[in-house]
């Protein structure tokens, strides 16, 4: 494996940090939350990635700028490492279906009711688990009755995401 080659082993080694620190955090802090936990395992992924290639390329032949560029380019590596890693996450986190899907698998053979499912997922419920999640988070209040938005980049953010959703999805 040539040097240039071997300098992917730095992302993969952050990214394998990043999945072990997550795994660690969720069960020894569950109380922390699922995204601070992302953002504390991926900055630490990205140190040991960090490290590994300037400890990798601090002794190679390449000139200064070739260091930069390979450090820059395999940080980037890292980032779009982590980038999926977060979105799985987050995708296993929020996504009802498959709660639904992994409850049904470790009842199988056996069906599960669909009473049962209705108890469990009302939309009721949902909707009060979210805007509970909501409140606790600080992103939105409850005033005069109403439910209004605390940090004003939140309106911002779902306008860039409705409008992707509009435009990639045809929704």
């Amino acid at each position: 494996m040539s040097g240039v080659a071997l300098l992917l082993v730095a992302p993969a080694a952050g990214l394998m940090s990043d999945a072990l620190l997550h795994a660690v955090l969720a069960r020894i802090a569950p109380g922390v939350g699922p995204i601070r936990t992302q953002f504390v395992s991926f900055a630490a992924g990205a140190l040991v990635t960090l490290v590994l290639l300037v400890l990798m390329l601090s002794d190679s032949p390449f000139e200064a700028s070739d260091r930069f560029g390979y450090l820059a380019l395999h940080a980037l590596i890292y980032a779009c490492f982590g980038f999926v890693f977060f979105n799985v996450i987050s995708a296993n986190v929020s996504s009802l279906r498959v709660r639904i899907l992994a409850e049904m698998l470790a009842r199988d053979p056996e069906p599960l009711p669909g009473a049962v499912l209705q108890q469990r997922y009302s939309a009721r419920d949902i909707l009060r688990a979210r805007i509970e999640r909501l409140e606790r988070g600080g992103q939105i209040e409850l005033r005069d009755g109403r439910y209004r938005l605390r940090k004003r980049g939140l309106s911002l953010v779902g306008g860039v995401f409705a409008a992707l959703r509009s435009i990639l999805l045809k929704i």
